[in-house]
């Protein structure tokens, strides 16, 4: 999941300007805002595949089916509404991202952590803000190679602890 985190947002901003410039071509827009509607359709974009990587990965959640409406739509739509957040914040001023994403992270948690039978608790909230917050770091800061590999390392440690406090049975 955290590979993903780390890759997925360059991937949906690169996504995001390609649908951009396939729709200003085929409307012949001449406006000039074509990368900020690019950044705009690739943080939803970005933040879908991220929330369809967890019902993906997580234990029980592929039999509750996915379409609209459905529990795998509420999480993959709460996924999304945090990747158009983080996509605004980046639009507005680009350096409070850093800020942005664990904000956008511990929300989407919440919301997600409601749509469970049993709720996991504040743990998976936790590990998704920080986790969110280490990718951001890694990706966002001038840190050296083996700093931003650490932090992406450190993400996916939080990431399966808190994974493994909310959907996991542990037997004494």
């Amino acid at each position: 999941m955290v590979l993903a985190g780390a890759l997925v947002p360059a991937l949906a901003q690169i996504s995001g300007m390609h649908l951009a410039a396939m729709a200003w071509n085929a409307l012949r827009l001449t406006s000039p805002y074509l990368s900020q509607v690019g950044t705009l359709v690739g943080g939803p974009l970005g933040g879908a595949i991220i929330g369809l990587l967890q019902w993906a990965a997580l234990p029980g959640t592929q039999a509750l089916g996915l379409r609209p409406g459905s529990f795998a739509g509420r999480w993959i739509g709460a996924a999304a509404v945090a990747g158009l957040f983080v996509a605004i914040v980046y639009l507005v001023y680009y350096p409070l991202t850093v800020i942005a994403a664990p904000v956008a992270g511990a929300v989407a948690a919440v919301f997600q952590s409601r749509l469970l039978r049993v709720p996991p608790g504040q743990r998976w909230v936790r590990a998704q803000a920080l986790s969110a917050a280490w990718v951001a770091l890694a990706l966002l800061l001038p840190f050296p190679a083996w700093v931003a590999g650490g932090f992406i390392v450190g993400a996916a440690l939080l990431s399966a602890w808190g994974i493994r406090a909310g959907f996991v049975e542990v037997r004494a």
